[in-house]
């Protein structure tokens, strides 16, 4: 194998690399760090960013919050604005109270009409499937009066409905 140019070079020219030698001066500051005890560095917190993580735990707790309860609160302030939205929420506490004590009693006769089970609960979904959209049509504009009625309506048409069934099967 051939010898590279570069070692060559070394070989034949290794007195004058040699000649060179670190004073005794640098051997002895190398020599002084390598004894040394390192130290230890002390990260100090900037406080900036101790604002910003103080912020950010105030903040994301505030805005959870906001988001959260929103809606509860817009309707509580309708309320007290509109009584309207006022009459509904009481029309829609006592017409839930009164068609579920009705659909009890339905429920008891499940087991002498099984088919009437399907009809009227596929009649009560379909109902209530409306009456949510009604609800979030509400939330858009909380005092349109067309809405509150049609509301209110569909809860009479369900409470007619478990009035209408209990009337005929009679069980």
């Amino acid at each position: 194998m051939k010898p590279d140019r570069l070692e060559s070079f070394v070989n034949e020219n290794r007195h004058e690399f040699d000649r060179m030698e670190p004073s005794d001066k640098i051997w002895e500051a190398i020599s002084n760090q390598l004894n040394e005890q390192p130290k230890l560095k002390i990260r100090k917190l900037n406080w900036m960013k101790v604002a910003v993580v103080a912020a950010i735990l105030v903040l994301v707790p505030t805005i959870i919050y906001e988001v959260k309860f929103a809606d509860q609160r817009q309707m509580g302030k309708a309320v007290q604005l509109d009584p309207e939205v006022q009459e509904l929420m009481e029309a829609e506490a006592f017409y839930a109270q009164e068609v579920s004590g009705k659909l009890i009693e339905i429920q008891k006769c499940y087991k002498i009409y099984p088919e009437l089970k399907g009809e009227i609960e596929g009649d009560l979904n379909e109902l209530e499937t409306m009456y949510i959209s009604l609800k979030k049509d509400l939330k858009e504009n909380i005092s349109n009066k067309e809405v509150i009625e049609a509301m209110i309506d569909n809860n009479r048409n369900r409470m007619k409905l478990v009035d209408d069934v209990l009337e005929q099967i009679n069980c």
